[in-house]
Parts: C-alpha cells; sequence; structure tokens
C-alpha cells in the first residue's frame, strides 16, 4: 500500500471515521408512512385554560338559607324537651356550617370542553360550549345604605319579637335559637372576608336548553372584575 494511503487511512481513523457507517446510513432512509398524524384533543400539551376561585355562586346562598329555614321550624315546631331541643341546636348549626363550608369550595374552570362549575348548587356542574348561548357581565350592585338600613330595623324588629315571646308568652326556644347564631355568623362572615376579595361583577351564562328544574336559563357567579372579563372573554372565543 502507498505511503499516502496509509497515511490517508489513519487520519480517517483518527478522526473517528467507521468504515460500516456509510453502509449503516443508507439502510437506515427507509420510507415511513404515518397512520395517523392528528393531535388528540385533550392530550397535546400546554392547552390554554383559566381557573379561579375567587367566587361565589348566588344559588348556593339560596339553598344553603332554603335548608337552614327548613331546619329552624322544624326545630321551633316539634322538640319540647330542653335536652332535645339543644341537640338540636348543635345539630343544625353543625350541619349548616359544614354546608357552607363547602360553598367556599367554588371555583370556576374553562378549558378547550367548555365551563366547569366546580360546588353548584354543592355539587359540580359541566357546561359544554355548544350548549351556551350569549355570556355577559355586569357590575355587581353593593348594599345601598336604604337596604342596610332596611336589615337593621327587621333585625331589631325580630329581636323584640324573640324578647316578647320569652317575657310574654314565656316561649324560650327563640331566644336559645337566636344567641346561638351569633358566634357562628360572625365566624362565617370574618372566614369570607378573609377569603373572598373584590367581589364586585356578575358574569351571566345563558344556556340554549333550559332544564325542567330550572328557574331561568342562566348560571350566575359573582367575581372580581378582572376574573369575570378574563372568564367572559375565554368564553366568547370558544362560542
Amino acid at each position: 500500500m502507498p505511503v499516502k494511503a496509509v497515511v490517508f487511512e489513519q487520519i480517517k481513523k483518527f478522526m473517528g471515521w467507521c468504515p460500516a457507517c456509510k453502509k449503516m446510513a443508507q439502510q437506515t432512509k427507509q420510507p415511513c408512512d404515518f397512520a395517523n398524524v392528528t393531535p388528540i384533543s385533550g392530550k397535546t400539551g400546554n392547552i390554554p385554560e383559566f381557573r379561579t376561585s375567587n367566587v361565589i355562586f348566588p344559588a348556593n346562598s339560596n339553598l344553603v338559607f332554603v335548608l337552614f329555614y327548613i331546619g329552624i321550624s322544624l326545630l321551633l315546631r316539634y322538640p319540647g324537651d330542653i335536652t332535645l331541643f339543644l341537640a338540636g341546636i348543635f345539630l343544625l348549626n353543625t350541619c349548616y356550617y359544614v354546608l357552607f363550608l363547602k360553598t367556599f369550595e367554588a371555583s370556576v374552570l374553562a378549558d378547550s370542553f367548555g365551563v366547569h362549575l366546580q360546588v353548584f348548587r354543592l355539587k359540580n356542574l359541566e357546561i359544554p360550549y355548544e350548549e351556551i348561548e350569549s355570556v355577559a357581565s355586569y357590575k355587581h350592585e353593593k348594599r345601598s345604605k336604604e337596604m342596610s338600613i332596611l336589615l337593621g330595623i327587621g333585625g331589631i324588629a325580630i329581636c323584640g319579637f324573640v324578647i316578647y315571646m320569652v317575657v310574654v308568652e314565656g316561649e324560650w326556644k327563640p331566644l336559645l335559637l337566636l344567641i346561638s347564631l351569633f358566634p357562628f355568623l360572625l365566624l362565617i362572615e370574618r372566614k369570607q372576608k378573609t377569603r373572598l376579595l373584590d367581589l364586585n361583577t356578575q358574569l351571566y351564562i345563558k344556556i340554549r336548553h333550559k332544564k325542567w328544574y330550572e328557574w331561568t336559563p342562566y348560571y350566575s357567579l359573582i367575581t372580581d372584575e378582572a376574573s369575570a372579563a378574563e372568564l367572559k372573554s375565554f368564553i366568547e372565543r370558544h362560542l
């Protein structure tokens, strides 16, 4: 073998050249047919979504109020023994507190499939985009001074009625029930103020097909202005 050829072979080996690489490269160039190149919905990464837990559902408040009213009515009507009545008060306040804590788990998630209302009427509800007709947001009206005065007058009237029942009628159950509610209401109010902030916008989601047990075709929620605007924009992009 000539000297130049030997030197050239030594240089190729020194540079890492492999005599079988060319053959292997030619064998790997085989035609490939992909049977399915369409991405599967829901399994691709970086799917945009919107989520907020700074939200309350008026439907939850109405439902909890109805359940609490039924409990109070039954408690004032039937138990005559003070031991049973006190046990009923404890059970009522415990159940009501658990229900109210459940409403604090409320949240909204909007993704590529639809709008998910977590703990709406104490259960999870999914609204597909094809079921949504429109979405609108309005400034949530805070309690006016006139309404606050009326509520104050109503509270004073209730307290006066309870005192009358105790002094004149000798009925002690309403007074015990009223006293038991004060610590609970203060605790609930403090928890609501520390967890929920700037609830100044109400969002209405109108559906196309109202269920037979629904009063209106609207699902409403109250949240802050920024979350309401982003959620409204997110829904409108999918309509």
